[in-house]
């Protein structure tokens, strides 16, 4: 006769993913913040990230995501956290103005706000709320190379 797992061994992996979809949000929050709009975001994560995925992501909605997924949300928040996304079409400037006043409705911070080191870490809460930022620069479009 096998025992069953003690409670503790399952609520910590779960509590493992909760973290890391956590720090996630943070990140997403943080390039709306900045002006990235959930599409922008979804076509620069590539396959398997869709604009509602990010959307329920950015609402606190999705509690577990692929680890995958989690680092190429990573990887994108360490390419563009203090980059504004292009302003060339009058859609881009729209959509990001649409993305800013979503962060600032929200009280979510741009990058500059969030303590990297405690991103993932439990209960983290950042100590920022919105503020305008103009950026380092212009964000490419494939920031990881061949998402879209």
């Amino acid at each position: 006769m096998t025992a069953p797992l003690p409670a503790c061994e399952k609520d910590a992996t779960a509590a493992a993913s909760d973290v890391a979809v956590s720090g996630a949000r943070l990140r997403l929050r943080a390039l709306v913040a900045i002006g990235h709009s959930p599409a922008r975001i979804a076509r620069a994560l590539g396959e398997g990230i869709s604009t509602r995925t990010v959307q329920r992501m950015l609402r606190g909605g999705a509690t577990a995501m692929p680890q995958p997924q989690l680092d190429r949300i990573r990887d994108l928040y360490e390419q563009w956290w203090d980059l504004c996304p292009p302003r060339r079409t009058r859609g881009e400037r729209a959509a990001a103005t649409l993305a800013r006043r979503r962060a600032r409705e929200a009280a979510w911070c741009t990058g500059m706000g969030l303590d990297d080191d405690l991103l993932d870490t439990p209960g983290y809460e950042p100590h920022c709320a919105w503020r305008p930022a103009t950026g380092t620069g212009t964000a490419a479009d494939d920031p990881l190379g061949g998402a879209s």
